[in-house]
């Protein structure tokens, strides 16, 4: 339960001429995702601060050397939300795994072949919920070998190859009035060392293109053509390093670099990085794509770079984990370094500016830290800073949240919270509308100016309920 909490003029207060609201001010209490700007799960600006609700349920059939599964998932309760087709509750997961040792030695290796739909993942930095290297939503297979050098040593290499689905389903439209299914191709490969418990290392490559002609058909640029969708590709190089040591606690990076072309072409949602689904996402979020390819293709490139450092009080001090009081402290940050592919007389250009946009670079970063005062209570406060574009001032925004915890280990991490967070926004930082909208970085991406409170200022107050489990 997420409340956006302000003192506004009400809608019905509009000025005919203006269009300004000019009745007196007073309390307003909104579903807290309309007038927040780090809601949005597919946007750079998420803080992770304002999930929403969604539930994943997972049966599985294990004996040694197989696992069968079948996984339920979705978002937005329907029962007390609006009913959305997007939002699936529906199978999304279901995969046969198998395995065998072999060799005669005392660390015998393992080989694993996974097949079906399933979502590997690389990179995963937990504070934004992303991922720097990539996620895969996939229907295909992945080969997993784990290779034990010495009880310390062991090396990890995976290679998959699978793909995603566009389509989409209209259920007020005729059967197959207009509907075109087409597959996006994925390919991806990974090495981790991992040495005892303080340290892994990983190297990543992965990609994701089409030959498929049925992409060239749709609402996309016209003329869209075949050969463009052909040239479409989403790439990611890139690593992520953990390292672990008595008293100084954990850290973890992950550098990457990201080369999108006519990103358009890829809206499978096959690949999940950086806060984006598929080369669709990159090109949106980064790329100044807005369905004109006059100005922009979707193309370019990104170098992005996460980190995070967590320690503890007893970790500090020598002491085994999981007495009472105990003191955890992370400090984390993800930056997007976004180079621009513009075709010759894009007009993507910043506010009040004559030249092109080519760059964007985006940072965000925050700590916080967590006091586990009795084995069931524990006091949290949080900082974010997110800054849209370093370049240009004003589109920034910072919270603060302190957050109180009540949980236990009947399960294993069930836990019910509360938390306020106060934003302070930039100059720049704008509603458009009812939805979570932030003023354009690049001229010609603002899409959404309607509504009674477009152009105001965020909500700067909200109030979240939320309770989660995992086991």
């Amino acid at each position: 339960m997420a409340l956006g909490i302000s003192s506004r003029p009400g809608p019905d207060s509009q000025d005919p001429i203006t269009g300004k609201l000019i009745g007196p001010p007073s309390t307003q209490v909104s579903y807290g995702p309309n007038r927040t700007v780090d809601s949005n799960y597919y946007s750079f600006a998420y803080t992770r601060l304002q999930e929403q609700d969604w539930a994943e349920v997972f049966i599985h059939a294990r004996k040694k050397h197989v696992d069968a599964a079948v996984g339920w998932m979705g978002y937005w309760f329907q029962s007390v939300g609006v009913r959305n087709y997007d939002a699936a509750w529906a199978p999304g997961l279901a995969y046969v795994a198998l395995d065998t040792d072999f060799g005669d030695a005392d660390l015998k290796p393992n080989i694993a072949v996974t097949a079906g739909a399933f979502w590997p993942s690389f990179g995963y930095f937990e504070k934004y919920d992303t991922y720097t290297l990539g996620r895969f939503r996939q229907l295909g297979a992945q080969l997993k070998l784990t290779l034990p050098l010495s009880p310390d040593l062991t090396v990890t290499p995976v290679v998959g190859f699978g793909t995603g689905r566009d389509g989409t389903f209209n259920p007020n439209a005729p059967a197959f009035y207009g509907a075109t299914t087409a597959v996006d191709l994925l390919a991806y490969a990974n090495v981790k060392v991992s040495y005892a418990k303080f340290a892994d290392v990983g190297v990543h490559v992965n990609t994701e293109w089409t030959a498929d002609p049925n992409l060239a058909k749709g609402a996309m640029p016209d003329p869209k053509s075949y050969a463009a969708v052909q040239a479409a590709h989403l790439s990611v190089l890139g690593a992520e390093a953990n390292l672990r040591a008595p008293y100084l606690g954990h850290l973890w990076i992950s550098p990457s670099f990201i080369s999108v072309r006519n990103g358009w072409a890829l809206n499978s949602a096959g690949t999940e990085v950086m806060h984006s689904l598929s080369g669709m996402g990159i090109a949106t979020n980064y790329m100044a794509w807005t369905n004109n390819p006059d100005n922009s293709t979707g193309s370019g490139s990104m170098i992005n770079f996460g980190f995070l450092y967590e320690n503890t009080l007893s970790g500090v001090q020598g002491r085994a984990p999981g007495s009472v009081p105990e003191v955890t402290l992370s400090i984390f940050g993800l930056l997007a370094d976004a180079s621009l592919n513009l075709p010759t007389g894009s007009d993507v250009k910043p506010a009040g500016s004559v030249d092109l946009q080519t760059s964007i670079k985006q940072f965000k970063y925050g700590a916080d830290v967590t006091l586990q005062y009795l084995t069931w209570l524990a006091f949290m406060l949080r900082y974010d800073s997110v800054n849209y574009d370093l370049d240009h001032p004003g589109y920034v925004f910072l919270s603060v949240t302190p957050r109180v915890i009540v949980s236990s280990h009947f399960l294993s991490s069930e836990r019910i919270y509360l938390q306020y967070s106060r934003y302070k926004y930039g100059d720049n930082i704008k509603l458009a509308g009812q939805w979570p909208w932030v003023a354009p970085l690049v001229a010609g991406s603002d899409v959404l100016q309607a509504g009674p409170y477009s152009g105001m200022t965020p909500d700067v107050n909200v109030v979240k309920l939320q309770a989660d489990v995992a086991f």
